[in-house]
């Protein structure tokens, strides 16, 4: 009965009307909290968001692509509101109960929930253009991603939490935090900073990392949940602050509060980061089955390859500034040196002429596949990555990651005819079979952008998953394949509206390898199968195209990224950047032939004769 009047008494806390009293002593309901200190950053946060979600709103055909995000964003701004402004703040100002159920409300609803959220592609979006691609490009800088990676790895943020829970809950930090309302928003800042850490950590960590996640969960579990402990069974209070309001605290004595919020922090806290490791556990197991199916591949490599047919395979190197040369069969291999940093490529349809984007060096060099010489240099604007070559070889289509545009390309004359502006980062670009579309992938964005190739306006901007890296149109351009590197998706669009109609999903394919990604495309010259390059996933993914189900993965090595088909489609050639290699795969029995060892960083891959 004591317990059951306590927790009575910590309920009407909630409600702002009640007021309880303690022998001739009043309390005064608590009230809602204004401060500048908070009320401003909450209230900037949420234009910021919302401004950027209208624009991409204003701009996407697929509202259900980001309609996800967004609720788990109101709520969980609602939630980190509500704990900051709401009279449960007031009310901390009395009881540490409150106090604890106000930190409990920002670590384990809020956060999460803003993570889930996956907010800063839509943040970018509330930025001018130039700010936008600025931002994009600091955030890709080796002094923001390096920091960024160290401090969202699991047992670094989960130590991090750790420190500010235990370390604020020292009884002089508190008390200084009781005292001075600059320590105040400083501990809550420290709060709600290392649990959106750690929840990033937790929730968008590869699958490679999943057994340490979990034992990353179970950890601080228990390390919050001896905290907890500590006060539960605490008989005198910790905190002066606290102890000096005598019986006020709504009624309980300090030890009584104290002991309350000890079991806010140690069950509820216990609870969710248990069920959330579970949750994780669980879904291991069901991904168990993966590992005999990489072992079958694995012992079916060593069998004995195919008799290859003649052609030659064109790769890229986007490290040593070479596009190595390999002859089929015997596997010969040569190199032919180009400008600094070759990434796309594409071959001219009589195959004479293979042409190069060398991002360093802000143009297309046209190779010469007879003599492999570089004999002409096509300007192509800012930081090639890829690019398109018209049906009718008249025009390049270039994506210009540095400044977010697409540049149409005068090949003749060989000059940039126009431009349009896209969103940060392109990087695929794809133009459909009969030259009507030009379709650009926004990595930083998550957007397709829809461009009318003849006057080269922005006619539509689509979301798809987070990175989206490659578009792929279907021989007959009814349909466009594009991936999403981070979501690990391949999202199928009908052309005739624009519409998405299907999305293949690796991350929740329970054979898929781990750390799976979604990068390089190729269709069979039927349509009837989908490969894609998983990129650190060490695999490529063969997808039956009819109804998205995903058939087999096919061995690759390290960060495999640009794959090819051999003309006769019985081979596959993936280009693997990390471990310097090209991987040749026989599609008949699924096994690999052959890796072909070129050193540097292989990027795209073309096949001609």
């Amino acid at each position: 009965m004591r317990a059951l009047s306590r927790l009575a008494a910590f309920a009407a806390l909630l409600v702002p009307m009640a007021a309880f009293a303690h022998g001739d002593r009043a309390a005064a309901a608590p009230d809602w909290t204004f401060d500048a200190w908070v009320t401003v950053p909450l209230a900037l946060a949420l234009a910021a968001y919302s401004t950027g979600l209208i624009r991409l709103a204003r701009r996407s055909a697929a509202p259900a692509a980001w309609r996800g995000g967004a609720v788990a964003f109101f709520a969980g701004w609602s939630v980190l509101a509500g704990a900051l402004v709401s009279p449960l703040h007031a009310a901390g100002e009395r009881s540490f109960a409150a106090h604890m159920l106000e930190h409990e409300l920002l670590m384990l609803v809020a956060a999460p929930l803003l993570v889930l959220s996956r907010p800063l592609g839509v943040y970018l979006w509330a930025f001018p253009v130039r700010a936008r691609i600025a931002l994009a490009t600091l955030g890709k800088r080796r002094t923001v991603a390096l920091p960024w990676h160290a401090l969202t790895a699991p047992v670094a943020a989960s130590l991090l939490q750790m420190a500010a829970l235990w370390g604020w809950h020292a009884p002089a930090a508190f008390d200084r935090a009781l005292a001075n309302p600059g320590w105040h928003v400083a501990q809550h800042v420290s709060f709600l900073v290392t649990a959106l850490l750690f929840w990033w950590a937790m929730l968008q960590s590869p699958r490679a990392r999943r057994g340490l996640v979990v034992g990353c969960l179970f950890f601080t579990a228990t390390a919050s949940g001896a905290l907890g402990a500590l006060m539960a069974f605490s008989e005198s209070p910790w905190y002066a602050g606290y102890a000096a309001l005598g019986l006020d605290a709504f009624g309980l004595s300090p030890a009584e509060d104290q002991q309350l919020a000890g079991l806010l922090m140690w069950v509820p806290g216990g609870l969710v980061h248990a069920a959330a490791g579970i949750a994780l556990l669980a879904r291991g197991l069901v991904d168990a089955p993966r590992g005999a199916a990489a072992l079958a591949v694995a012992i079916a490599a060593l069998g004995v390859g195919t008799r290859a047919s003649a052609e030659t395979i064109y790769v890229s190197d986007e490290q040593g500034d070479l596009i190595h040369v390999i002859r089929s069969g015997d596997w010969h291999r040569s190199a032919i040196p180009v400008g600094g940093r070759p990434r796309g490529l594409a071959l001219s349809a009589d195959g004479r002429r293979l042409l190069v984007a060398v991002g360093d060096d802000d143009r297309i060099d046209v190779v010469d596949t007879a003599s492999r010489k570089v004999v002409d240099r096509i300007p192509s604007g800012p930081d090639p990555e890829r690019f398109a070559l018209s049906p009718d070889g008249k025009r390049l289509y270039v994506a210009n990651e540095a400044d977010a545009h697409v540049s149409a390309v005068d090949v003749a004359a060989r000059r940039i005819a126009q431009r349009t502006q896209v969103g940060a980062e392109p990087e695929g670009i794809a133009v459909s079979p009969d030259g009507r579309w030009v379709v650009a992938t926004s990595e930083t964005a998550s957007l397709a952008h829809f461009i009318d190739a003849k006057r080269m306006t922005l006619v539509d901007s689509l979301m798809v998953g987070t990175r989206p890296r490659d578009a792929l149109f279907t021989p007959d351009g009814r349909w466009l394949w594009v991936s999403s590197e981070v979501r690990a998706t391949a999202t199928l669009f009908d052309m005739r509206d624009r519409k998405p109609v299907r999305v293949v999903d690796f991350d929740r394919d329970a054979n898929a390898p781990a750390t799976v990604q979604a990068v390089g495309m190729v269709l069979s010259s039927d349509a009837s199968r989908l490969y894609v390059a998983l990129g650190r996933g060490d695999a490529v993914g063969e997808v039956d195209t009819r109804d998205g189900r995903i058939l087999r993965y096919l061995p690759a090595g390290h960060r495999v990224w640009g794959i090819a088909l051999s003309r006769d489609g019985k081979r596959l050639y993936a280009a693997n950047g990390l471990s310097g290699d090209v991987s040749v795969v026989d599609l008949a029995s699924g096994r690999a032939l052959t890796t072909i060892r070129t050193g540097g960083k292989p990027w795209g891959v073309v096949v001609g004769p």
